[in-house]
């Protein structure tokens, strides 16, 4: 499977095209939908897998959608933020994403199938309320749940749910396991058990 990181939007969000064959599949694509097109080229989207609602993992997908016809896919929990201003638009005075149709709401334990690609959902609430990691291969996707030696922001949700949700991906997936967060450098699993100070904390 290849990994190609798009940084895009204000908040360099990490939007991933994986492309495994023929098949291309898009994990966050917050914002610039003209540089993620024109990096499809001629393959074909099968998929857009979103890890939650907020808007700068959001933003593109309406406008990709529409000119490549993909599949959206999110978890139930966070559909109230797509087409509407939450609580980080209004801190970053940003407007809201542009509304568009889900065509799957996924659970915990879901598997999801593009070609020879097969994504493993772990719900993973705290950030938001719809948070999801996608697993497949060796790697997670995990948008702002957990960053090289951070975490993402609990404010907007629950920071006890949080934790546990770390905890739960920490535990799931072997230390060799690459993790590809929402903003900021791809790390692994057992990097973040040995050095990140929110996991050791939590101890």
């Amino acid at each position: 499977m290849n990994v190609e990181t798009i940084v895009v939007g204000g908040l360099d969000t990490n939007c991933y095209l994986l492309s495994e064959g023929e098949t291309a599949v898009l994990v966050d694509p917050g914002d610039g939908a003209d540089k993620i097109l024109e990096k499809l080229q001629r393959r074909d989207l099968a998929a857009i897998l979103l890890t939650h609602g907020h808007y700068d993992h959001i933003g593109a997908v309406n406008r990709i959608k529409n000119v490549t016809g993909a599949k959206v896919y999110m978890h139930r929990s966070d559909f109230n933020m797509v087409g509407s201003r939450n609580s980080l638009c209004f801190l970053t005075n940003s407007p809201a994403p542009e509304a568009f149709e889900v065509d799957g709401f996924v659970e915990d334990g879901d598997v999801l199938r593009f070609g020879t690609l097969e994504f493993k959902v772990m719900h993973t609430p705290g950030h938001s309320a719809g948070g999801v990691v996608y697993a497949v291969d060796n790697s997670l996707f995990d948008g702002d749940l957990i960053f090289k030696c951070s975490i993402g922001r609990y404010d907007f949700g629950s920071i006890m749910e949080e934790m546990v949700s770390i905890r739960r991906v920490l535990e799931s997936f072997p230390d060799e396991t690459v993790i590809y967060p929402g903003h900021g450098p791809k790390t692994t699993v057992g990097y973040e058990k040995k050095y990140n100070p929110y996991v050791q904390n939590a101890k």
